[in-house]
């Protein structure tokens, strides 16, 4: 009988410590958390992720991304979410400032959202264009639909003056030897500031500086396969107006005895490899001793004017050769 009692009473003592506390039976929600920002500068290229630095050339617009925000307690639902832009630092020099010389946001263009959509807002994407160049901070802060405001989040868009000039020429005549010209401001057809294949690195603008020269890359004379190319890289020009022109320096048929060969070039200039609107131009057939004047580009604009104007190596001042 006594072993019995302990046993009762042990086994009340162990069913009192799991049963206690266990009253209460309200749910209690977890607390809010601050949702997440993420503030990236779009890279305008589908194949390349966005980062948060990017460049934007003098003159373009920059576009932000803060798709990839997120509030954690719902997560998955960006479009829940408001978003907050602004900048946190602009270059000293811009005039993207009040009249108390207070950083004013208001160059952000920010779309408006929509509810309606289950897709991202809108607001996710401001763009704005650089006033000056620089260094500019872009701070975002997304609030959840509780009103929880996340820490910001900064994306760096640095406003870079225009580089990277190439300008390509390709024909498919391994008879024909074209030659491409990039005549610099206040250059001759042949002369100063002429880069073609007699001159494939001249030096142009600062002395001593190489990045501020053109190169000439490769002297196509109908070796390999076709399309022969050539192409001229300038990766800092100088300010100014630019001719490009082709020549059509020799006809190998005709040096060998034969018939001459009509040939047609295809020209197109290039800035950060994206084609400049208006360059991309094609002659009609040349002949040997001919010249194609293709068009003038203006830096910094970077603007091309088609000329499309035929003429040949003797009426331009051409030094005679093959003689």
């Amino acid at each position: 009988m006594h072993m019995r009692l302990s046993t009762l009473m042990a086994g009340a003592s162990i069913f009192a410590l799991f049963t206690s506390g266990c009253a209460d039976n309200t749910i209690r929600a977890l607390p809010n958390r601050a949702p997440v920002a993420s503030a990236l500068v779009d890279s305008g290229d589908e194949n390349t992720a966005d980062q948060r630095l990017g460049y934007v050339i003098q003159g373009g617009s920059a576009t932000l991304d803060g798709s990839l925000s997120d509030d954690v307690d719902d997560p998955g639902q960006p479009a829940l979410l408001a978003f907050q832009w602004s900048f946190d630092s602009i270059p000293d020099d811009s005039g993207f400032v009040d009249g108390e010389g207070n950083i004013d946001s208001s160059a952000l263009v920010v779309p408006e959202d929509d509810p309606d959509t289950d897709d991202v807002n809108e607001s996710a994407f401001p763009t704005f264009t650089p006033d000056t160049l620089g260094t500019y901070r872009v701070q975002l802060i997304v609030i959840d639909d509780d009103g929880e405001p996340s820490t910001p989040s900064i994306a760096v868009v640095q406003a870079v003056p225009p580089s990277d000039l190439s300008v390509h020429l390709e024909w498919a005549d391994n008879r024909a030897d074209l030659d491409l010209h990039l005549i610099g401001p206040d250059g001759s057809y042949f002369g100063d500031g002429d880069c073609f294949s007699w001159e494939p690195n001249p030096e142009w603008g600062e002395s001593g500086l190489a990045t501020d020269n053109p190169e000439l890359t490769g002297d196509a004379d109908g070796e390999g396969s076709s399309p022969y190319r050539e192409q001229i890289n300038l990766e800092e020009p100088p300010e100014g107006d630019y001719e490009v022109w082709v020549h059509y320096y020799s006809d190998h048929s005709v040096e060998l005895g034969g018939p001459a060969v009509p040939a047609t070039a295809e020209v197109e200039v290039r800035v950060f490899d994206s084609v400049l609107s208006g360059s991309e131009l094609e002659s009609d057939p040349l002949l040997a001793g001919d010249v194609w004047k293709v068009g003038v580009l203006s830096w910094p604009e970077r603007s091309f004017a088609p000329l499309n104007q035929a003429s040949d190596h003797a009426s331009e001042g051409g030094p005679a050769y093959n003689e």
